[in-house]
C-alpha cells in the first residue's frame, strides 16, 4: 500500500507536468489533435511504466499488480475528466481507459518476468 502511494504521487506529478506541456504546445499553436496524441501516448508509457514497477516488487501474479495500479490511476484519470468535462462515458472513453488498463496490466506481467532471481 505504501508503494502505491508513492505511485499515487508521481503519477500526481507526471499529470501536472503533462498538462504544463501540452498548455505550452497549445499556445505555440501546435494542433490539439497531437497534443492529444502526445497526452495518449504519455499516459500508456505511464501505466507500462509504474505497472511494470509494482509487478517487480509483487511477489506473485504480476497481472494482479498491474491491475492495481492500473485501477488506481484510472479513478484519478475519471474523476479529473468528470470535474473537466462534465460528461459522461461514451465508447471512445471507454476505449481510452481499457487500453489504459492493459498497458497497466502488461506492464505488471513483464515486470513480474524481469523480476531478479533472489536465490543463492
Amino acid at each position: 500500500m505504501k508503494n502505491l502511494l508513492k505511485y499515487l504521487g508521481y503519477y500526481t506529478i507526471f499529470i501536472i507536468l503533462l498538462v504544463f506541456i501540452c498548455s505550452l504546445l497549445n499556445l505555440i499553436g501546435v494542433n490539439s489533435t497531437i497534443t492529444n496524441l502526445i497526452i495518449f501516448l504519455f499516459n500508456i508509457l505511464a501505466f507500462f511504466f509504474f505497472g511494470f514497477k509494482n509487478g517487480k516488487k509483487a511477489t506473485n501474479k504480476g497481472y494482479i499488480a498491474g491491475l492495481k495500479i492500473s485501477g488506481l490511476f484510472l479513478i484519478i484519470l475519471i474523476i479529473i475528466n468528470l470535474f473537466t468535462t462534465r460528461s459522461f462515458f461514451n465508447i471512445t472513453t471507454i476505449i481510452y481507459y481499457l487500453v489504459l488498463i492493459l498497458s497497466g496490466t502488461l506492464g505488471g506481467m513483464l515486470g513480474i518476468n524481469k523480476k531478479e532471481d533472489q536465490t543463492v
